[in-house]
């Protein structure tokens, strides 16, 4: 809970700084029409945030120009985000790889935005041809300043909290399962039933397990075994079957029911271990993830989709696990969160 309280902090903090930047901005934008000076605390933050080795003495004045230049460094990073999304959108074709990759890069961004404007600034004292003063406005520094600060944070938090990822989807004889979604009633429901339990039994989640929540239960339809899965209470230690989420599932590559089974409408009795040495585990199951892992031993494959903490995100994980003589062994995947934990 500590390190989400922390993760959570620098997203606050990024969003009070964006908030503060356009602030700034509109009163900057007010200031000029209304022909009236900028409170003193907004010179003090732009004179404050010029950079630690710049010798720049700036001027807290405010006129159309101050104007003209915080609105050019608004407009170029927005263009900026344009470009750098549009580019990974047309690479990737993937809205959400491409949001995720703008938003790490935000604070680099933002760097590119600051030395962009510095340029356009030493160009037009170059080309000056007026007896008008050249300004370093304190004011329109205040927006890059905080414009650039708010990016930092956001970048913190990104990096410390992660991206959602779709979740894995199992099919279990046509019945779709959610890993860390689907309820135990809604399996119930399509005539499964759980080893030894009832709708109504109750499940304990001991949490002193990273990985198996709840309880693991064998699962039946039609007297047939279709592997093990994981009910978990969600909002608290213990609740009746029905309530519980399924976040793993396992089975058995000796089991009679491993053609009724796909992960993410792959058929798993198809798959050899030659499929896991030469291809990349998401295109085996057809998954284009945000971020995401994979790791290949000899016996070993998992493919890890959200790498960061999972305080706030769901982490997802398929594994293929294989014999030394290569025959498959078990397949599993499974969701893991901290509020299971």
């Amino acid at each position: 809970m500590g390190f989400l309280i922390i993760s959570l902090s620098f997203g606050v903090v990024a969003l009070l700084l964006f908030l503060l930047t356009i602030y700034i901005y509109l009163r900057i934008a007010i200031a000029v029409r209304t022909e009236r000076d900028l409170p003193r605390w907004i010179y003090v933050i732009g004179s404050i945030l010029k950079g630690r080795f710049s010798h720049i003495q700036f001027d807290d004045v405010t006129d159309s120009i101050a104007l003209k230049e915080a609105t050019l460094s608004i407009l170029n990073f927005i263009l900026a985000n344009i470009v750098v999304f549009g580019v990974v959108f047309y690479e990737t074709h993937h809205f959400s790889k491409a949001l995720y990759t703008c938003l790490k890069a935000e604070f680099g961004i933002a760097i590119v935005v600051i030395i962009l404007s510095r340029v356009i600034k030493l160009i037009t004292g170059l080309f000056n041809r007026s007896n008008k003063p050249i300004y370093y406005y304190s004011s329109s520094n205040a927006v890059l300043g905080t414009q650039s600060f708010a990016c930092f944070f956001l970048v913190l938090f990104i990096s410390l909290t992660g991206f959602p990822s779709e979740p894995i989807e199992v099919q279990v004889d046509k019945t779709n399962v959610i890993i860390g979604e689907t309820k135990a009633s809604e399996l119930l429901s399509e005539g499964f039933t759980f080893y030894e339990k009832t709708a109504d039994s109750e499940i304990v989640n001991q949490r002193n397990d990273h990985f198996y929540y709840g309880k693991l239960l064998e699962i039946f339809r039609d007297g047939k075994s279709y592997g093990f899965m994981s009910v978990t209470p969600t909002e608290k230690d213990s609740d009746s079957l029905k309530n519980c989420v399924i976040t793993y599932y396992e089975i058995d590559a000796n089991s009679k029911q491993l053609s009724e089974v796909t992960f993410n409408h792959t058929d798993l009795s198809h798959l050899t271990i030659q499929d896991f040495r030469t291809k990349d585990i998401k295109d085996i199951f057809s998954l284009n993830p945000v971020d995401s892992e994979e790791i290949k031993n000899d016996t070993l494959f998992s493919l890890t989709m959200q790498t960061a903490d999972y305080e706030l995100w769901k982490r997802y994980r398929i594994e293929a696990n294989f014999n030394p003589d290569g025959t498959a062994y078990r397949y599993g995947a499974r969701a893991q969160h901290a509020q299971w934990e």
